[in-house]
C-alpha cells in the first residue's frame, strides 16, 4: 500500500466555513503523514488525508485514500478510466485501530473527458453539534463522467458513531455566461430524527463547496 501526503490542513476548515462557531471546543483534530504507528489492516488505495482526534469518548482516526486511475479498453474498443474512493473511521485503544465505519464510491468505465472522482478534502470536518462528547465527522466529495461542462455529482456523508447521514446532489456549473445549472441536493430520511442542527450545518457545508 502506497501513502501520498496532502498539503491541506485541516484547521483551514474553520476559516472557510461561516459557520465554523457550530464546531465544538471539546473536539480536537490534527493531520498526520505517517501511519506507521498505527495497527492498520486492509487499507486500500493512497492516502489523500488522514486525521487523528480526540472527543469525549476518546480518540479517533480518519482516513481519506483513493485508488490510481485505472485505465484500460472496453469491449467496444474505447479508452475508459476508473477510480475510486475510500473513506475510514476507526477508534484507537492503545495505537490499535478498531475500524466504525467505511465509505466506497468511485467513477467507472468513463470514456468521456469530464472524468472526475475526488475528496473535498478543505470540507472533511468535525463537529459535536448535539453536545454529546461523540464527534460528527462530515467527507464531502465529487463523482463526475460527462461530456460537457455540466454537474457533477456530489455527495457529503457524515457519520456520528456507527450512524449514517447523507447529503447526495449536484454541484453547481456554470454553462453559459449567465447561466448556471446544478446545485440542488437530497438529505436522506436519518436526518428526520437526528438533532436539528445536523441539517441545519449540512445544508451549510453544502452551499460552501456546492461550486467545487
Amino acid at each position: 500500500m502506497k501513502f501520498l501526503h496532502t498539503t491541506c490542513f485541516l484547521f483551514l476548515t474553520i476559516l472557510l466555513l461561516p459557520m465554523a462557531q457550530a464546531i465544538s471546543a471539546d473536539v480536537h483534530w490534527q493531520e498526520i503523514k505517517d501511519l506507521t504507528a498505527y495497527n492498520l489492516e486492509d487499507v486500500q488505495g493512497n492516502l489523500v488525508q488522514g486525521i487523528h482526534f480526540a472527543d469525549g469518548q476518546g480518540e479517533g482516526l480518519v482516513l481519506l485514500t483513493e485508488s490510481d486511475t485505472l485505465e484500460e479498453i472496453d469491449e467496444y474498443e474505447n479508452e475508459v478510466k476508473s477510480k475510486e474512493l475510500y473513506a475510514y473511521g476507526y477508534r484507537l485503544v492503545e495505537r490499535n485501530a478498531h475500524l466504525m465505519w467505511r465509505i466506497t464510491d468511485f467513477t467507472r468505465l468513463c470514456d468521456l473527458d469530464g472524468f472526475e472522482a475526488a475528496f473535498i478534502t478543505e470540507g472533511l470536518t468535525f463537529t459535536d453539534l448535539d453536545n454529546n462528547g461523540l464527534a460528527e465527522v462530515w467527507v464531502p466529495y465529487v463523482l463526475s463522467c460527462r461530456g460537457d461542462i455540466g454537474p457533477m455529482t456530489m455527495k457529503i456523508i457524515m457519520y456520528e458513531g456507527v450512524q449514517k447521514y447523507a447529503v447526495r446532489g449536484e454541484t453547481r456549473a456554470r454553462v453559459f455566461e449567465d447561466e448556471y445549472a446544478g446545485g440542488e441536493y437530497i438529505l436522506d430520511d436519518s436526518f428526520t430524527s437526528a438533532s436539528p442542527e445536523f441539517s441545519i450545518f449540512a445544508r451549510q457545508l453544502w452551499d460552501n463547496h456546492k461550486n467545487y
